[in-house]
């Protein structure tokens, strides 16, 4: 691992925590290129979030996508990609990610993030027009 994208993440991440997003997006997005699997797809994580902040909607949703293949089952990446589309009027791709959201929630005992998903889940079916049963139904099929 080189010592120097440890270093330019450590300045990409006190850049993005004193507001200088464009230059937090420049810096993770040297990292990504140079590792594209970065911290397992952190990087891009990273990366993703920048370019919602800086709305570069399309980049942003790219880049939630790839870290997603480095960790399929991270409630951080799946949670924040679900949270993405839910802000940004993708209704129907939020309601799709949100059940695997909700089921990893529920294997960890996380109540509040259970209920904070199912909230989600019901605001998103009512903007699509589904039943409040058949929102109910598809809360219960997520599997445990």
């Amino acid at each position: 691992m080189g010592s120097h994208l440890i270093e330019l993440e450590r300045r990409a991440l006190r850049a993005r925590k004193l507001g200088h997003i464009k230059e937090a997006a420049e810096l993770f997005s040297a990292i990504v290129k140079e590792r594209p699997d970065w911290e397992h797809g952190i990087g891009l994580y990273n990366l993703a979030r920048c370019y919602e902040d800086l709305g570069k909607l399309q980049l942003a949703e790219e880049c939630y996508d790839a870290a997603i293949r480095y960790q399929p089952a991270s409630r951080d990446f799946l949670g924040g990609l679900a949270s993405f589309l839910y802000l940004h009027h993708a209704p129907e791709k939020a309601f799709n990610a949100y059940p695997t959201v909700l089921e990893i929630y529920r294997i960890d005992k996380d109540q509040e993030a259970v209920a904070s998903a199912t909230t989600a889940l019901r605001a998103l079916g009512r903007k699509m027009g589904i039943s409040e049963d058949g929102v109910t139904e598809r809360i219960n099929k997520t599997p445990l």
